[in-house]
């Protein structure tokens, strides 16, 4: 093949690349920001984001789906180390488990959440919920990253529990329970929504374990 037939073409798809890269760059940094403060000052980062009036989809956009974008990626080049051989198709299959879990952590979280509060006679914003789910995941995500590019430290996983301290410290700023009932309610809460959670991600590692 003639280089310099092709050479055009990987000169417009380097500065297409580097165009694309330029545009991702402010996006991560904000992603980086804000995962930060969730994570190393949670109690600071409630007391500030307390009253705000972030869009749900807002979050998603610039917070939510470029962390799960990462997550996705290591996921599906973790597959290296899954087995003796590296299988596209079996890479696709554990993105797709990783997506749905996730899935089932932010929507079920807030319709959990939303009939619990709901069922104890209280009432709170769908948007607020939204919110805290979004901010509470962060701390999971962040995990996901390092134990879907390393499944051999799926132990780590453990850590990804923080994201209940996050919701936990949340949800006394956000709910309108009283002070004497508050933890136990939230504790429920976060009860009812990782039972979920994780009886959808073991029977999702169980059935893709056994098509390996």
């Amino acid at each position: 093949m003639d280089f310099r037939i092709i050479k055009p073409h990987l000169i417009k798809f380097s500065l297409f690349l580097q165009t694309e890269l330029a545009k991702l760059k402010p996006l991560y940094m904000n992603v980086y920001t804000v995962s930060y403060a969730v994570i190393s000052n949670p109690i600071e980062f409630w007391r500030i984001h307390r009253d705000t009036g972030e869009d749900p989809a807002e979050l998603m956009k610039k917070l939510l789906l470029p962390l799960l974008a990462v997550v996705l990626v290591a996921v599906f080049l973790g597959t290296f180390f899954r087995g003796d051989y590296f299988s596209a198709g079996i890479g696709m299959l554990w993105v797709t488990r990783e997506v749905l879990l996730n899935a089932v952590l932010y929507f079920g979280g807030v319709f959990i959440t939303r009939e619990i509060v709901k069922h104890y006679g209280y009432s709170v914003e769908i948007r607020v919920l939204q919110k805290l789910v979004s901010y509470s995941m962060v701390p999971h995500l962040v995990v996901s990253v390092v134990t879907g590019f390393f499944p051999f430290f799926f132990f780590l996983d453990v850590f990804g529990l923080y994201s209940l301290y996050v919701f936990w410290l949340g949800g006394r700023k956000l709910f309108p329970f009283p002070k004497e009932t508050r933890d136990k309610y939230i504790i429920r809460i976060m009860a009812a929504t990782w039972l979920v959670f994780a009886l959808v991600s073991l029977l999702t590692v169980k059935i893709l374990i056994s098509d390996e």
